[in-house]
């Protein structure tokens, strides 16, 4: 299994192969073990398979569920148009939060990684509301800035 760090706030890990559920079980204990030691908040599953099985599709439900456990943002990213296809007429677009590109997985994945770059403390109403949905989507993550930190304690008053 490739993992690889994208910049500071993601990690990437390339998924191959998975057709038959002993291959999902197999790439099932690979991916938990690097959630489990991922040091990025935000973790990108790039999906590199031409067609859609079930057990890829559990696979990926089954780790979306494990990543919020482990306090990861995890997000998918679909390389042939068919597999994004698939997933957005089974209605895991969402869940799954399915990209076609890096970068798009970025943007998908910017409220999570807000607080990587320094900002001045919030003081408007939508700035705390956006803290507040950090918190709610990334709580206790391990890399908070000082801008992140302060603008948390203007919530406390």
């Amino acid at each position: 299994m490739k993992s690889y760090r994208l910049d500071r706030t993601h990690r990437v890990i390339e998924l191959r192969g998975v057709t038959r559920s002993d291959d999902a079980l197999a790439a099932e204990q690979q991916v938990r073990t690097l959630l489990r030691r991922c040091d990025t908040p935000a973790a990108i599953v790039d999906v590199d398979s031409e067609e859609v099985s079930p057990s890829l599709v559990s696979l990926l439900v089954r780790l979306r569920g494990f990543a919020e456990r482990c306090r990861v943002f995890l997000c998918v990213r679909a390389r042939h148009e068919q597999v994004a296809e698939a997933l957005r007429e089974a209605g895991l677009e969402r869940i799954l939060r399915v990209t076609r590109t890096l970068s798009q997985a970025r943007e998908r994945t910017r409220v999570c990684c807000a607080a990587t770059s320094p900002r001045r403390p919030a003081s408007t109403v939508r700035a705390r509301l956006k803290v507040r949905l950090y918190r709610f989507v990334c709580p206790d993550t391990k890399e908070r800035t000082a801008a992140a930190r302060q603008s948390h304690a203007c919530d406390l008053r």
